[in-house]
């Protein structure tokens, strides 16, 4: 699997390919969902070899699930995260030899596993919301003979018993960046995380500017990693429910020349999400012989747009407290006026006080800003 990595051009650092060659995957991931009903554990003979091959190939593996409330839906509360993806982002932390490194989502231990070998375990401590999770890491971790700092908590809070760090890394998804780790940083250090809201995700390496601030870029990857949460039980980020409702009584319906699909470019996707972190998922589904776009928020607003052209126009029906298409349409349009950035131009500079802003090419040129509550300003 490291050669494989290595060839792939995953893992440059010969350092990192060692740390992949001598770290034993199988010893994390005992056993694995195949999908929400079925498991395959290493320890049965019959599935064996798919288990061994799965754990050694580059995939990730759901290796814990948990019910949302109030649906018959389980989603994963725990995985071991593809080894391409865990090898670019430990690439992207670019440690030093005596770096300290905090990990937020100690899931598996792997990862932890992978730092321990990399540097060294007095050094390395990690932090998850769930005590059996983390409680099984260290045993593992100890079988290797590792035994780094492991805490059981909100992750968002960092481990301020043990900062300040040098290296803040993320297995888990947030939609902005905690205070904790800003201020459990030293300046100079670096966070590699995953921005994530309901329609994108992208890697975002962050620098420690001064004492208060940090500032990096968006990557090309994506993570979709599963998301931080303050509820061990509960899969979702809020800690509440799925909740949504589509009012059609205040219905208003409107024509676009904008390709409704311009919604599902990585890019544009991106960009709404920077725009309204709230923002709901997107879906196709059919009515009738018209195939549609729809878009949907927490708040009510909803908007289903007709992906069939007539006339050399879209037909759109939206309602809820605000018009999703025509903010989607803003969006998509002044992309394509700036030339279709991709979203490796796009930075964050974050503030221990909660406010920043997202800039285009250069940091001293916000494109958004906000505030502490949230609150975005488009420029």
């Amino acid at each position: 699997m490291a050669a494989e990595l290595a060839a792939a051009g995953h893992v440059q650092d010969p350092r990192w390919r060692g740390a992949f060659e001598e770290t034993p995957r199988h010893l994390f991931v005992p056993r694995f969902y195949r999908d929400e009903s079925s498991v395959v554990d290493g320890d049965n003979p019959g599935s064996h070899d798919e288990w061994l091959a799965a754990v050694y190939s580059d995939q990730s593996l759901t290796t814990q699930q948990a019910r949302v409330p109030g649906t018959e839906l389980m989603w994963a509360t725990s995985s071991s995260t593809m080894p391409s993806l865990m090898a670019r982002m430990l690439e992207l932390l670019a440690v030093a030899e005596d770096d300290r490194v905090v990990e937020i989502g100690t899931g598996t231990g792997y990862n932890v596993a992978l730092l321990c070998h990399r540097l060294t375990d007095t050094n390395i401590a990690s932090i998850d919301i769930d005590p059996t999770l983390v409680s099984a890491a260290g045993t593992r971790l100890a079988r290797l003979g590792y035994h780094p700092h492991l805490a059981v908590g909100d992750g968002a809070a960092g481990i301020p018993e043990r900062a300040p760090f040098d290296r803040v890394i993320a297995t888990c998804a947030v939609p902005a960046i905690p205070t904790a780790w800003i201020t459990q940083l030293h300046v100079g250090g670096v966070i590699v995380t995953d921005l994530r809201g309901e329609i994108a995700s992208s890697l975002l390496v962050l620098h420690k500017t001064s004492v208060h601030t940090v500032e990096g870029r968006f990557q090309t990857t994506a993570g979709h990693f599963i998301w931080l949460r303050p509820s061990a039980a509960n899969p979702l980020r809020d800690g509440e429910t799925l909740a949504a409702v589509i009012d059609r009584d205040d219905a208003e319906q409107r024509v676009t020349d904008l390709d409704p699909f311009i919604v599902e470019h990585p890019d544009v996707r991106l960009m709404l999400q920077l725009l309204d972190p709230t923002l709901g998922p997107t879906w196709r589904t059919r009515r009738g012989d018209a195939e549609l776009l729809c878009l949907l928020s927490p708040d009510g607003a909803w908007a289903e747009v007709d992906t069939d052209i007539r006339g050399g126009k879209y037909a759109v029906v939206q309602g809820g407290p605000r018009r999703l298409w025509d903010e989607a349409e803003r969006a998509g349009r002044w992309w394509e006026q700036h030339g279709r950035p991709t979203r490796d131009r796009f930075g964050l500079t974050a503030h221990a006080d909660g406010t920043g802003h997202y800039w285009l090419d250069a940091p001293g040129q916000p494109w958004i800003t906000f505030d502490s509550a949230g609150r975005r300003d488009p420029h």
